[in-house]
């Protein structure tokens, strides 16, 4: 048996199961790869799409590319699920191309990445949430997650 993660949404709990967490880290995951060579938001690329241990949602690493003299790192929580329905990869994706418009977002997460602190990055997918990713048929491949530590040298979470 799988950890199972409740949501209340008005008053009514919504279970996403952890086939369906993997499922849909996975796509994320995934969405967010095409980024780690091209900026998903100048001057942001993605360093990684890391799985969190303690509930439904991603950390989203961004940082300023490997060639840039000054790195800047950003850590993003993005729980994924909102309303009671799984965040897709795809709105994932498109919250994170908001930062390029000069998006701000505030607000500690309370947790630390590479020695560096996690913002709440969930404002930036909300809106209208996916549907429930339970009944896809087989699991998607690839990792979790991943993360480079530094250029050229990359963690997977599987």
């Amino acid at each position: 048996m799988g950890v199972q993660t409740d949501v209340s949404v008005q008053g009514q709990p919504v279970i996403c199961s952890s086939s369906c967490l993997s499922r849909a880290q996975r796509a994320v995951a995934a969405a967010l790869w095409h980024y780690t060579d091209a900026p998903l938001a100048k001057p942001y690329r993605v360093r990684g799409c890391i799985p969190d241990r303690e509930e439904a949602a991603v950390i989203v690493a961004l940082w300023t590319g490997p060639a840039a003299r000054e790195k800047l790192n950003l850590f993003l929580l993005v729980r994924l699920v909102a309303g009671g329905l799984p965040v897709s990869a795809a709105q994932v994706t498109a919250g994170m191309m908001r930062l390029g418009r000069g998006t701000h977002i505030f607000g500690f997460a309370g947790r630390r990445v590479d020695g560096k602190g996690v913002v709440n990055g969930s404002k930036l997918v909300e809106g209208r949430p996916a549907p429930c990713l339970c009944g896809g048929t087989g699991e998607p491949e690839g990792p979790r997650g991943f993360y480079f530590e530094r250029p050229g040298q990359l963690r997977q979470y599987h």
